[in-house]
C-alpha cells in the first residue's frame, strides 16, 4: 500500500491526541502526593532534590512553569501538564513501535488489510497501555516517571529504525537519549539489551543460542559500564583529579575535576580523529556513542552548579566531585547485598576497612572517616531475607511460617524470593494491570486489601474467599477494576503468535519485558513493609507487555479466518480487540484515575502549615509528611515564616548548616554548634553508656559534654578511636515561666501551670547528629520561636517529648505544661483546646475533600486522621463545659469532611463523633450518621460472615473493630433513648456475635 508511511504516522498522532486528551482531563490541577511536592519546588527555583537528582527533569520543568505567566497557583497545573504530553507521546511511540514490528511479518508491499491489521494491533496495543492502571496514574502528575517512559519508549522504536536502514546515526541517537534519561531517571539503560540483540540478529548472518548467549552477556556488561562506570566511577576519577590538585599542588576546588574532564574530552575526541584517519569504523562509532552517552549525562552540571549556590532545597549539597559521586551512589539509602549477604537475625562479627571518605574543607579536601564492609555470623548466597529493620524480623517470620529465633534457610530465603518479592511485590502488579485490581488499599498480605482480581468470582474465590455480596470496602471503592483477565489472555495470545511468526522479535520484546520488570526485582532485592505500592518501578514491563496484546489482535483475526473472510475476521478482531482491552480498562478505570478535582496535598499542606503559630519550628519526617509542605512554601509562598525540618535529612551536615541562614521569611535558627562539630564523619554515631546517673542530667550540660573534643569526655572505640558517648537517658531542659509569658507562649494568667523543667527519658541505644541539633535548637531558641511537630510523624520523631506535646490541629506543639500524673492519655488525645479551636474554625479549609470526584488513599487517610482530631478537640471542649464550641468544631466536620466509610475501621472515628452528637443531645445528625455506619458494617460483617472460618481468621482485626462498634453503639442509642435504632442495632450486634462465635470459637 503506497500510502502506509503516511496513514501510520497520521495514526500515531491522532493516539498522541487521543492520549494527552485523556490525560489532561483526568489531571491532578496542582501537586499531588510523595514525591511530586518535591520535584516541583526543585523545578521551580531549580533546586537540589534527593539522591541521585533528576537535572533534566527540573529544567524541563522549569520551562514548563513559565506558561503559568507568574501565577503561582497554576506552576503545578503546567508541570503535571508536562507529565500529560510526555505519556501521550509514549503512547505515540509505542503504537509505532507495535507497528514497525508488526510490519515485518508481512512484504514491503503490504495490501490494504495487512496494513489495516498492522494498524489495528497498533492501536489496540498503544490504547492498553493508555487506560493501564499503573502508567495513567504517572500519566497525570509531575513525576519523574512519564518522561522516563518516554524515553524508554524513544529508544526502542530507534532500535528499530535502525534495523528498518541499518543507519547508525540511529545508533548515536541512541546513545544520546540514554545519556539524557540519566537525569530523569535510569529505567532506559534496561532498554540496552533489548537493543544489543536486535544489533546482533541483524548484523550475523547464522544466529546461533551460543552467539544469542554472548549478545547477552554484552548486553549486561554495557549495563553495567554505563550505570557503574560512566554515571559513578568518571565523577570518581574526576574527584581523584580534584583531591590531587587541591591537596598536593594548592589549586582551588574544581581545577582538578575540570583537568579530568578536558583530558577526557581530548582523549576522546583523539580517539574519533584516529578512527577517521586509520579508518576504524567500529572505534568510530562507539567513541562518538560514548561522547554523546556524556554529552547526555552532563545535565548534571546543573545538580553541581545549583549545589554551590546553596537554594533553600540542597539535599546532600552535591558541590563538590566527592559529594556529586555519593550522591550518584544513593549513599544515603545505604547498601542491599545481592549475591551474598546477611540474614534479618544476623549479628555483627567484625568489619573491614574498604577506603578513606573525604569531605570539602575549607582550603583542603579533609578525611572525613574511613568505609567498611561489616561482616555477618549468619549469611545465605543470593540473600532475599536480609533486613534487620524494626518489624521486619516479625514480617519474615509470618510470612515464611518460622517459629521464634528460627533462622532462615536457603530454601525459605528462595521461597521468600519467589512468593514476596516475585509474587507479591511484581506479579501482583502485572495483574492488576491486565487481569484487575481489588481495590485501591495499600496490600501487605491480607485478604482484604491491594489484591490482583479477575472479576470471575470462582477464580477470584479460590484465593480471597466467596466473592459474592461483596461488600462496600471493595465493591464500592473506586479501585476496584476488574478486566475479567482480557488484556492478559489477548496478550499472551499475541506473545505465542508472535513467537510462531519471529522467534527473534519474540526474544527481543521478551528481553526488555525482563529487563524492566523482573530483572528490577533481582537487583532492588526489596525488604518488607514498604511506605507505598511500587509498581511505578515496573512501567517498563507492562509497556513491553502491551506490545503482546497489539499482536493479540493478529492472532485474534487469524483464528476467526477459520470462520469468516479476511476482511471480516480482521474487522471483527479489532472491534473485539478494541472492547475487551482498552475500552474495558478505560470504562473500569476512569474513576479511580480522575483527579481532575483533586486539591487534597495542596490544601493538606496549607493547613498543615495553618495549625502553626507565626515564626514556628515544625519537626516533620520526609516524603508525605514534608515535599507537600515545600511545594506550599517554595511555590505558592504559603507560610513561609514556617521553618519545616526534616528529621530524616537531619543527619547531613549540610542540611544543618542551611538551619543558620535565612529562608524566605523565615530567620536562622538558634544552631550554635561550630560546623566541624557536625562536619561528615564526626559524631555520627553517640551510643548510650550508662555511666550511674540516677537524676535527669540538664540537657545544656549534657550538650556541652556530647560536643566536646577533649578525650576525657569520650570512650574508645573497639577500633582504638575515642567517640562522644550519652552518660545518661534521663534529660531535662530548665524553663523559666517569666519568658514564656514574655515570647507569648503561655498568657500571663497561665503563668502557674508552666513546669520548671521538662523531663523525659531517651528510648534509643544511640543517638546521632539529628539529635544534636534539635537540643542545640531547644537549649538556644529560649522559647522565643514556637515549636512543633507533625502529628503524622513516626513515634521516634517527637525524641520522648510526648507528655509535653498539645495538639492544635495538624502538629503538636510543645508546651512546658504540668501534667496531673494520673492523666494516662496519649498526647494524640491532649489538646491546647482555645488555640486548636480558633485553627480549626478559623483557619483549616477541608472543603476539598468534597471538591474531589475521587479520593485516594492518603487523602482518606488525612480525612480519617481530621476526623480523630475534631473529635478530640470537641470531647476535650465537652470536658471543659463548652458545648456550643463543640456543637460548632462537630457541624464544621460533618459539612466538609467525607461521611462515606471506606472501610471498617473509618467507623471507629464515626463512632466517637456519632457520640458526641448523642452528647450534644443533636439526635438529627446523631442518627443519620449511626444509621450509615450500621448499614456499613451490617455489610462488611454480612460478607465475612459467609466466609470459611480459616478465611475469617484473616479478618479478624476487622471483626473486633467492626464488633466493638456495634456495642458501642448499642450502648450509646440506648442512653439516648432511640428504642427504634436501638433494637436493630442490639439485633445486629447479638447476630453476629452468634455466628462468629460459632465460626471462631
Amino acid at each position: 500500500m503506497k500510502n502506509y508511511r503516511r496513514i501510520n504516522n497520521l495514526v500515531g498522532f491522532l493516539l498522541f491526541g487521543v492520549a494527552s486528551f485523556v490525560y489532561w482531563l483526568t489531571m491532578e490541577p496542582t501537586v499531588s502526593f510523595w514525591d511530586c511536592g518535591e520535584f516541583i519546588s526543585a523545578s521551580y527555583k531549580l533546586q537540589v532534590g534527593h539522591q541521585p537528582g533528576a537535572p533534566l527533569f527540573m529544567m524541563i520543568g522549569k520551562l514548563f512553569s513559565f506558561l503559568a505567566m507568574g501565577d503561582t497557583t497554576k506552576v503545578a497545573y503546567w508541570m503535571n501538564f508536562s507529565s500529560v504530553l510526555f505519556s501521550g507521546a509514549t503512547i505515540m511511540f509505542l503504537y509505532w513501535t507495535i507497528t514497525a514490528l508488526a510490519s515485518k511479518l508481512y512484504s514491503k508491499e503490504k495490501s490494504k488489510l495487512e496494513v489495516l491489521g498492522v494498524i489495528s494491533a497498533g492501536v489496540v496495543g498503544a490504547l492498553a497501555y493508555t487506560f493501564s492502571d499503573t502508567f495513567w496514574f504517572s500519566a497525570v502528575e509531575a513525576e519523574v516517571y512519564a518522561l522516563s517512559t518516554l524515553f524508554t519508549a524513544i529508544v526502542f522504536w530507534a532500535i528499530l529504525k535502525w534495523e528498518a536502514d541499518l543507519d547508525n546515526r540511529w545508533l548515536v541517537f541512541i546513545s544520546f537519549l540514554v545519556g539524557l534519561s540519566i537525569g530523569a531517571h535510569l529505567l532506559s539503560l534496561l532498554t540496552i539489551p533489548a537493543i544489543v540483540l536486535v544489533y546482533y540478529f541483524k548484523k550475523t548472518k547464522q544466529v546461533t543460542w551460543l552467539g544469542t548467549l554472548k549478545a547477552f552477556a554484552m548486553a549486561c556488561l554495557i549495563v553495567g559500564t554505563v550505570q557503574i562506570v560512566i554515571v559513578q566511577y568518571l565523577v570518581l576519577f574526576a574527584a581523584k583529579f580534584d583531591l590531587f590538585f587541591v591537596n598536593t599542588l594548592g589549586f582551588s576546588f574544581g581545577y582538578g575535576a575540570m583537568t579530568f574532564i578536558l583530558l577526557l574530552i581530548g582523549a576522546i575526541s583523539y580517539g574519533i580523529y584516529y578512527s577517521i584517519q586509520h579508518r576504524k569504523y567500529n572505534m568510530n562509532l562507539s567513541l562518538l556513542c560514548l561522547a554523546f552517552i556524556l554529552f547526555g549525562f552532563s545535565s548534571y552540571f546543573v545538580t553541581l552548579i545549583r549545589a554551590n549556590a546553596k537554594p533553600n532545597i540542597n539535599l546532600s549539597n552535591p558541590d563538590n566531585p566527592f559529594a556529586l559521586y555519593s550522591y550518584l551512589g544513593r549513599t544515603n539509602y545505604g547498601e542491599t547485598p545481592l549475591l551474598y549477604g546477611k540474614t534479618f537475625d544476623a549479628k555483627q562479627t567484625d568489619y573491614k576497612d574498604t577506603g578513606t571518605e573525604y569531605r570539602k574543607g575549607k582550603d583542603q579536601y579533609e578525611v572525613s572517616g574511613k568505609s567498611f564492609k561489616v561482616n555477618y555470623d549468619k549469611n545465605l548466597l543470593f540473600p532475599r531475607t536480609h533486613s534487620g529493620k524494626d518489624g521486619h524480623a516479625a514480617y519474615y517470620r509470618q510470612w515464611l511460617g518460622m517459629a521464634e529465633g528460627e533462622s532462615p534457610t536457603f530454601q525459605q530465603n528462595l521461597s521468600f524470593f519467589s512468593s514476596y518479592q516475585v509474587g507479591f511485590m511484581y506479579m501482583r502488579y502485572f495483574l492488576w494491570n491486565f487481569v484487575g485490581r481489588q481495590n485501591d488499599i495499600q496490600g501487605n498480605g491480607s485478604l482484604d486489601a491491594g489484591n490482583w482480581i479477575s472479576g470471575i468470582k470462582p477464580l477470584d474465590g479460590l484465593r480471597l474467599g466467596s466473592q459474592k455480596n461483596l461488600p462496600p470496602s471493595i465493591q464500592s471503592n473506586e479501585g476496584h477494576n476488574v478486566y475479567y483477565g482480557l488484556p492478559l489472555i489477548l496478550g499472551i495470545a499475541g506473545l505465542f503468535f508472535l513467537y510462531r511468526k519471529n522467534k527473534q522479535a519474540t526474544l527481543v520484546i521478551t528481553t526488555l519485558f525482563f529487563f524492566t520488570g523482573l530483572a528490577i526485582i533481582l537487583y532492588l532485592n526489596q525488604d518488607p513493609l514498604q511506605p507505598r505500592e511500587r509498581d511505578y518501578a515496573y512501567v517498563g514491563s507492562f509497556y513491553a507487555f502491551c506490545i503482546f496484546i497489539g499482536f493479540g489482535v493478529l492472532a485474534l483475526k487469524e483464528a476467526l479466518q477459520r470462520f469468516a473472510p479476511g476482511r471480516l475476521s480482521l474487522i471483527t478482531a479489532s472491534l473485539v480487540a478494541l472492547l475487551a482491552v482498552p475500552v474495558l480498562m478505560a470504562s473500569q478505570g476512569w474513576d479511580d484515575h480522575n483527579r481532575s478535582a483533586k486539591t487534597t496535598a495542596r490544601d493538606w499542606a496549607r493547613n498543615y502549615l495553618n495549625s502553626c503559630a507565626p515564626n514556628a519550628i515544625l519537626f516533620t519526617n520526609a516524603d508525605n509528611d514534608t515535599f507537600a509542605m515545600w511545594y506550599a512554601q517554595e511555590v505558592e509562598g504559603i507560610r513561609t515564616d514556617v521553618r519545616v525540618i526534616c528529621m530524616q535529612f537531619l543527619s547531613d551536615d549540610d542540611y544543618i548548616n542551611q538551619l543558620k541562614k535565612q529562608v524566605n521569611n523565615s530567620a536562622p535558627l538558634p544552631v550554635t554548634m561550630p560546623g566541624e562539630k557536625y562536619q561528615k564523619g564526626v559524631r555520627d554515631y553517640i551510643p548510650y553508656v550508662d555511666y550511674g546517673f540516677t537524676d535527669s542530667v540538664e540537657l545544656k550540660d549534657l550538650m556541652a559534654v556530647l560536643t566536646s573534643d577533649n578525650k576525657a569526655d569520650k570512650i574508645e572505640m573497639a577500633d582504638g578511636s575515642f567517640e562522644n558517648f550519652l552518660p545518661s537517658r534521663k534529660l531535662k531542659l530548665s524553663v523559666d515561666a517569666d519568658q514564656l509569658v514574655k515570647t507569648q507562649t503561655i498568657k500571663a494568667e497561665d503563668k502557674e501551670k508552666a513546669t520548671s523543667s521538662m523531663e523525659w527519658t531517651i528510648d534509643k541505644k544511640f543517638i546521632g547528629k539529628a539529635d544534636l541539633a534539635v537540643y542545640d535548637i531547644l537549649i538556644n531558641n529560649n522559647w522565643k520561636r514556637p515549636v512543633y511537630f507533625a502529628a503524622s510523624s513516626s513515634q521516634d520523631t517527637y525524641m520522648g517529648l510526648d507528655k509535653y506535646l498539645y495538639l492544635e490541629s495538624y502538629a503538636y506543639r510543645l508546651l512546658p505544661l504540668k501534667r496531673d500524673p494520673k492523666d494516662t492519655r496519649d498526647k494524640s488525645q491532649i489538646t491546647n483546646t482555645e488555640v486548636m479551636y480558633e485553627n480549626v474554625m478559623n483557619k483549616m479549609d477541608f472543603s476539598g475533600f468534597h471538591k474531589a470526584s475521587f479520593l485516594d488513599e492518603q487523602s482518606r487517610g488525612i480525612a480519617q486522621g481530621t476526623w480523630s482530631s475534631n473529635n478530640t478537640l470537641a470531647t476535650n471542649l465537652i470536658n471543659e463545659g463548652k458545648n456550643k464550641a463543640a456543637h460548632a468544631i462537630m457541624l464544621k466536620s460533618v459539612k466538609e469532611l467525607p461521611l462515606r466509610n471506606y472501610e471498617i475501621r473509618d467507623t471507629l472515628n464515626k463512632f466517637d463523633a456519632i457520640s458526641i452528637f448523642y452528647h450534644l443531645n443533636d439526635l438529627q445528625h446523631a442518627n443519620m450518621m449511626a444509621k450509615e455506619t450500621v448499614s456499613f458494617l451490617d455489610q462488611e460483617l454480612t460478607y465475612i460472615a459467609s466466609l470459611s472460618p480459616d478465611i475469617q481468621r484473616g479478618y479478624l482485626r476487622n471483626i473486633q473493630w467492626g464488633m466493638s462498634v456495634l456495642n458501642g453503639l448499642d450502648q450509646e442509642t440506648e442512653k439516648s433513648k432511640q428504642t427504634a435504632l436501638n433494637k436493630e442495632i442490639k439485633d445486629k450486634f447479638k447476630n453476629f456475635e452468634s455466628i462468629f462465635t460459632r465460626s471462631l470459637g
